[in-house]
């Protein structure tokens, strides 16, 4: 029997597969194996929809709050939904006996290929075969091509294509199952099938135009203009099915409009034809894969895992817009409601700045667009500047929900947006990041910097002054350990203002001195004066920070050291902490529920010795039980930099493999982004040993003993550079049209200057005894 889609695979180092039907696996297999283009994210269900999948279609930012408690991502109309029969019975898992099945996701050119042997009742058996895409060359475009074989005797086939207008959002704690859409229009245009649907609330339009083409055996293709239609195929015969499919969403704009779009977009790629249009979207693949892989010699088995997390990130996020964001779950599933936390600046955001700035640059061009937003929680709370949401949507404003289902089935009030502020220092901190790796002078002084000093504005009024202890407190809040709620002084927090209040104001001098105009201008548009700016520096340089000046500990926040120390659980079968079933009340333990402390030892690496972080890190990793995805990828990050190559191996294998594993057993629910963020970081950041001190480029590789050599490539402030890293060796090369560049870099902590175009090579001929120390935490 011909494999007809064999030749449009790579290689099987690029590839995750799905071998034998497994129900109980079905909804995590949707996740792992979904498709997108940044624009759209589609589910990866079975064609024929059989019982208990979960379709799931995903337009960025287009979000509901028609009978929910807060604004949703909404799960659109389902246009895979192929329904075939043979002779009256069902090709489907659930509906044949399945002799064979096996489904491979090619990572390399984001390709879905399937192939199931089926057997109904008379034992007669069929092979079918389906490939299917959504473009990345072209957004509005996808593809999927199905071939039906009967292997022993003569059948007719009828087929129903459709879209699926029945889909709903499902219903959290309180809600019931919750219906967005509602259909504008169904019509034919010849051989195209058409259909419109709206939003309820905000009116935004979704349309679907299809165009199948069939051919049978040798026979010459043709179009089918109706959505179920029959066909009668000989034995050993071939069907050939492709659906050509065009997505369109429209914020405001007519029907009329929308639907010419759709009807000229599906007759584009009906005459360029399958095999043109799988080759435009591979090459665009190519081209992302040349600047986003990783090569790791001596480990193919996480060489893979990684570039899994990569492919998730690259169709999670898009060149296209300004006015998105990446959700928790990104695009993949309905967990979290598609809402946007810290995941995306901390976690997600360094893998575009280092791979695609344009995507960075959109990402924060959300938070910028929803500013006023944000001032105006700050004014509802009581405070001036910005304050952004905890859980955002569309529109910028708090989408928190009041109430959640903890991990063991119980109702729980929700504090973390009247408590969790740390984001908003998290976002300034995404946003000089992104101006460090990428020098965007443009985006820093007309978006930026007015981020910057709005954030630290709202730090200057959130602080409180304690006049007998002669310092500034940040009280009730919510670090990023939330085992522990309302307390004071939380390190994590406090750092990050003081961060935010010192950088903003270092800025803002800085180019006061370079660009004059344009600052007195942004002072003057948000009324902001040199003795506002005084006055956070004050505030900064007395802002509490619980260290501890005889063990060099940090205290995770006031009074946590008094709290009761346990043993760490028994471990489960993926190697982590069982939640301890014998404490009542875990927010009088010292146990932790990810990486919190350690999150400031990665975040703020400059600002201590490597004493200091080895205590603090072997003092914590006692006591965190990481329950949650964003704990592992940040303790494998610290755990490399400090030299504790195994336990950093050990958590980065458990980062990698979080959604390959389901080790948190909510796959189903989408896939986890900021985990996928985390694992890059892991690995570029800390077996890498790439970071940015000072503002130079400082590469100081620690790899596990098992790798050979990673190879990789990162965009820094403009150019291309690519690094080979082994044991004991780097070799680096940066390109530049200007052959006279030169790139101030530090390697193996010595200060190197490469030029343009020059491969060189350099030796690590002794260990160093510290990391570099400053108090600087510009």
């Amino acid at each position: 029997m011909e494999n007809y889609f064999s030749t449009y695979l790579s290689d099987a180092h690029w590839q995750i597969f799905e071998s034998g039907w497994d129900p109980e696996l079905q909804n995590v297999h949707e996740t792992q194996f979904a498709l997108g283009n940044g624009y759209i994210g589609s589910r990866a269900i079975l064609e024929e929809n059989p019982p208990n999948c979960c379709p799931g279609t995903f337009f960025a930012s287009i979000y509901e709050g028609t009978r929910a408690l807060v604004p949703e991502l909404v799960n659109a109309p389902n246009p895979i939904d192929l329904r075939i029969s043979a002779g009256g019975e069902k090709l489907g898992v659930t509906a044949m006996d399945v002799l064979n099945h096996e489904r491979i996701l090619d990572m390399y050119r984001g390709i879905l290929v399937r192939r199931t042997i089926y057997s109904n009742v008379r034992g007669k058996r069929f092979d079918y075969q389906s490939m299917r895409f959504f473009s990345m060359q072209d957004k509005n475009t996808a593809v999927m091509r199905v071939y039906v074989t009967p292997l022993d005797d003569n059948v007719t086939l009828t087929l129903t294509n459709s879209i699926d207008t029945s889909i709903i959002n499902m219903g959290l704690v309180t809600e019931g199952k919750k219906r967005h859409i509602t259909i504008v229009e169904a019509d034919k245009l010849g051989s195209v099938n058409y259909l419109c649907t709206r939003t309820f609330e905000n009116g935004i339009l979704i349309a679907y135009a299809t165009h199948i083409v069939v051919k049978k055996g040798k026979k010459k293709a043709y179009s089918s203009p109706d959505w179920t239609f029959k066909l009668h195929l000989k034995k050993g015969e071939t069907a050939c099915i492709t659906n050509y499919l065009s997505l369109h969403t429209s914020h405001g704009a007519s029907l009329e409009k929308i639907k010419k779009a759709a009807k000229r977009s599906v007759s584009k790629s009906v005459k360029k034809g399958f095999k043109r249009l799988f080759h435009e979207h591979s090459k665009a693949w190519e081209e992302k894969w040349k600047i986003a892989n990783v090569e790791i010699e001596g480990d193919p088995y996480i060489e893979r895992a990684i570039r899994f997390n990569i492919y998730h990130l690259l169709i999670a996020a898009s060149e296209h817009c300004d006015d998105v964001s990446i959700g928790a779950r990104a695009l993949t599933g309905e967990g979290y409601r598609g809402h946007v936390f810290w995941d995306t600046e901390i976690f997600c955001l360094p893998f575009f700045i280092y791979t695609n700035p344009s995507i960075a640059r959109n990402l924060l061009l959300y938070r910028y667009r929803r500013l006023d937003a944000a001032r105006k929680i700050a004014r509802e709370n009581g405070y001036p500047g910005a304050m952004f949401p905890w859980e955002s949507a569309d529109t910028g404003e708090e989408t928190t929900p009041s109430w959640y289902k903890d991990g063991r089935g119980k109702i729980q009030k929700v504090l973390t947006m009247q408590q969790e502020h740390h984001i908003t220092a998290d976002i300034a901190f995404g946003v000089f990041h992104y101006f460090l790796a990428t020098n965007d002078e443009d985006f820093l002084l007309n978006y930026g910097l007015e981020m910057m000093l709005e954030t630290a504005r709202f730090w200057a009024s959130r602080v409180s002054y304690n006049r007998r202890k002669r310092r500034y407190e940040i009280n009730h809040v919510i670090g990023p350990d939330e085992f522990h709620e309302d307390v004071n002084n939380n390190a994590y927090t406090n750092m990050l203002a003081q961060w935010n209040l010192k950088t903003a104001v270092k800025l803002c001098g800085v180019y006061m001195r370079k660009k004059p105009a344009e600052i007195k201008k942004l002072m003057a548009k948000i009324n902001l004066t040199s003795s506002d700016l005084e006055n956070w520096r004050q505030i900064a340089s007395k802002i509490y920070i619980p260290i501890s000046k005889k063990t060099s500990l940090i205290e995770q926040f006031e009074g946590f050291f008094k709290k009761r120390k346990l043993p760490l659980p028994e471990l489960d079968h993926q190697s982590l902490p069982l939640y301890p079933q014998n404490v009542r009340n875990i927010k009088n333990t010292q146990y932790v529920k990810q990486a919190d402390v350690v999150m400031i030892l990665f975040l703020l690496s400059d600002i201590f010795s490597l004493k200091a972080k080895q205590k603090n890190y072997l003092f914590y990793e006692k006591r965190t039980l990481h329950k949650s995805s964003l704990s592992e990828s940040i303790y494998a990050a610290v755990g490399a930099e400090i030299g504790e190559e195994h336990k950093a191996c050990r958590y980065f294998g458990i980062a990698a493999c979080t959604d390959l594993k389901n080790i948190y057993g909510n796959t189903d629910m989408g896939i986890h982004a900021a985990s996928l963020g985390g694992v890059w970081q892991a690995l570029i950041h800390g077996f890498g040993g790439v970071r940015i001190k000072k503002g130079i480029l400082s590469i100081n590789p620690r790899l596990p003993s098992q790798w050979r050599r990673v190879k990789f490539l990162i965009k820094y402030k403009g150019y291309d550079v690519s690094m080979v890293a082994g044991q004991d060796k780097v070799i680096l090369q940066f390109y530049s049209i200007r052959k006279k560049d030169q790139l101030p870099v530090r390697v193996y902590g010595i200060l190197q200057t490469l030029l343009a175009n020059k491969k060189v090579s350099f030796h690590k001929k002794y260990k160093r005894k510290a990391i570099y120390d400053t108090k600087d935490l510009y």
